[in-house]
């Protein structure tokens, strides 16, 4: 790390030196080990509303370096844009080369950690040359370019060579970028961005430091639910989701819908259950008025039918009705029972209990669908043979749809005999066909990295009531948090370029890592779990792994200093992004993040760290 008054006197000649078009004295030559042979320096203009503007050079000495840039700069057709006067509104990132190592392209990697091959988005750069060109790729355009994957770096660097125009499929441009003859050597590299009057070194192409405690977690909770409110279309939905890249709604997954702006129903009752846990840290009653316009947007999409006679409803939305959609639907629509008594919706409550409960088969199986367009013509599926029931059966639905029934169970006064006793009856049944025959039927499901982390919440709500604190439950919350504990990444298991890896996890050792806010979910069930166990050594070990995994998955968190290279800066503000590099923001990447940043604010362990 530089020494900050240096840096910022370089930085405010180098912001003069652009603005009056004066050269930069030879006075800090000696600020960076700048090499000649290797020290590519790219200059970048970042202004909200701008696409920003760059240049690249390499001379004989740093002085001479940053004046070709400089006067390069200037010549920019869009320079005029930009108010370089003004650092609260023109940022300014410098980048050097300071590494270049030889690299097999062939074998190029993001999954082996040790690989003198691996590329790492946001540490490693690439150096080529292609027909007598040398570009770069310099490892901040991992972050700027919201690039993860070597196919996605591939399919970069094609469309900056022009080999893109030989194919449209991305996967032959990949191949045809590692086949070319092409020269590639990795590089890494010194960043930093001016922010306001400051200097901020950037880590992976975000700013540094990331800020971690209690007031910390309060804050970001609280604006990543804005950020939901804020979102909210007219109709009580939210916008699904956002890439900040490319400045659009229309989401990548989905580019071939009918309609362009793609919806989830789960996604939309997660969006509901943030808002309502906001309102549980803050009082803002704003956000009940928008949890009950949710609501709103939720109940419209149900359907009705009977279960035993009586009333039952579902979500029906993209010619589905899914398990988990009225499973998440029933969530959310008793949390905002529980947080206000409010009955309103009472009928429809009772109406997804119903719903749920029809579709647990006899033994115990949740069936994951009731209505699904390329089955039974799209009708409801109403005893369907097992080779339905296997295609169609869901990983998370079961246990969202039980973490609804256990909360209805706990909250609701005056069930009906029969249908308690009906409730109770089922998700046992349910819960024991999870824990105990879904690894057996369904083996090819699980995975290395445990990932039900909507079981997990369920179980910890059903050991509260009588008869349910079964050891066999307990055990798979603890032992699926165990095994996430050891796919993490920490201290010891970690490179000292993937510092900003520890907390997170894998699948297998060495992938990109997952910080996970889903997961996180699951864990911090489990750590209330020991609490309410009275387990205090489990809860201990619990929460001194959560706190990592906490740390990691601030830096996923967009905020006034990370989102300089937005063409929207305000867009994206304040919302939780997929990965460390990846910009996508979706409703629910910040909805489980808000939704596990609450429960553990609420925590009293926190008090002590």
């Amino acid at each position: 790390m530089k020494n900050s008054d240096s840096l910022n006197s370089f930085f405010l000649n180098l912001r003069d030196c652009l603005l009056f078009g004066v050269t930069l004295n030879n006075n800090f030559d000696t600020l960076f080990h700048y090499n000649k042979d290797i020290s590519q320096i790219y200059i970048t203009l970042f202004q909200d509303g701008n696409k920003s503007i760059r240049w690249g050079s390499k001379k004989e000495s740093f002085s001479k370096t940053i004046n070709r840039i400089i006067l390069k700069l200037r010549e920019n057709p869009d320079f005029h844009k930009f108010t370089i006067k003004e650092s609260s509104t023109c940022q300014i990132l410098f980048e050097m080369v300071t590494h270049e190592d030889e690299c097999n392209i062939r074998n190029l990697t993001a999954m082996r950690m040790h690989s003198p091959n691996r590329f790492e988005a946001g540490v490693n750069g690439l150096k080529y040359t292609h027909e007598g060109i040398t570009r770069y790729f310099m490892p901040t355009e991992g972050y700027t370019h919201s690039i993860m994957s070597v196919h996605q770096l591939f399919n970069h660097l094609s469309k900056q060579c022009g080999i893109s125009k030989l194919t449209d499929k991305i996967s032959e441009r990949a191949h045809l970028m590692r086949r070319e003859n092409i020269d590639y050597t990795l590089i890494k590299s010194i960043a930093y961005i001016s922010y306001n009057d400051e200097v901020l070194a950037l880590e992976r192409g975000y700013p540094l430091p990331i800020e971690f405690n209690k007031d910390v977690i309060y804050d970001k909770t609280i604006k990543s639910i804005d950020w939901l409110v804020k979102n909210m279309n007219d109709d009580g939905s939210f916008l699904y989701y956002y890439d900040p890249y490319k400045d659009t709604v229309v989401d990548d997954i989905h580019p071939n819908m009918i309609d362009p702006l793609y919806n989830n129903i789960l996604r939309h009752s997660g969006g509901t259950i943030s808002l309502l846990r906001g309102y549980e840290l803050s009082a803002n009653k704003l956000y009940l008025e928008k949890a009950k316009k949710s609501l709103d947007f939720l109940v419209s999409t149900f359907r009705t039918h009977k279960y035993k006679n009586k009333f039952a409803c579902y979500p029906f939305f993209n010619n589905k009705s899914k398990l988990g959609g009225a499973g998440i639907g029933l969530v959310a629509l008793m949390h905002y029972f529980i947080q206000t008594g409010d009955t309103s919706y009472k009928k429809e409550m009772d109406g997804l209990v119903r719903h749920i409960l029809s579709r647990v088969d006899k033994d115990g199986e949740m069936l994951g669908y009731y209505i699904h367009p390329k089955f039974n013509n799209g009708k409801p599926l109403i005893n369907p043979k097992d080779e339905v029931k296997k295609e169609l059966f869901s990983f998370y639905y079961p246990g969202e749809a039980l973490l609804g029934l256990a909360l209805y169970l706990g909250h609701v006064e005056n069930i009906d005999a029969e249908l308690k006793k009906d409730i109770k009856a089922k998700s046992e049944m349910a819960l024991d066909f999870l824990v105990n025959v879904r690894p057996i039927k369904y083996d090819y499901m699980f995975e290395s990295l445990p990932a039900d982390a909507w079981l997990m919440q369920a179980i910890e709500e059903w050991v509260k009531v009588d008869g349910f604190a079964k050891e066999s439950y307990i055990n798979f919350v603890f032992n699926d948090t165990k095994t996430m504990f050891e796919h993490m990444y920490k201290d010891e298991n970690t490179l000292d370029t993937n510092k900003d890896y520890i907390g997170g996890f894998y699948y297998e050792y060495g992938d990109h890592v997952y910080h996970d806010a889903s997961r996180c979910e699951g864990v911090v069930s489990a750590y209330y779990l020991a609490k309410y166990l009275k387990d205090e050594e489990k809860a201990t070990w619990i929460m001194e792994h959560m706190l990592l995994s906490a740390k990691g998955l601030m830096k996923t968190f967009h905020d006034e200093k990370s989102v300089y290279p937005h063409a929207n800066q305000k867009k994206a503000l304040h919302s939780f992004r997929f990965k460390l590099t990846r910009q996508w923001v979706r409703v629910d990447s910040v909805q489980h993040a808000a939704c596990f940043f609450a429960r553990l604010y609420k925590t009293d362990s926190l008090d002590n760290k």
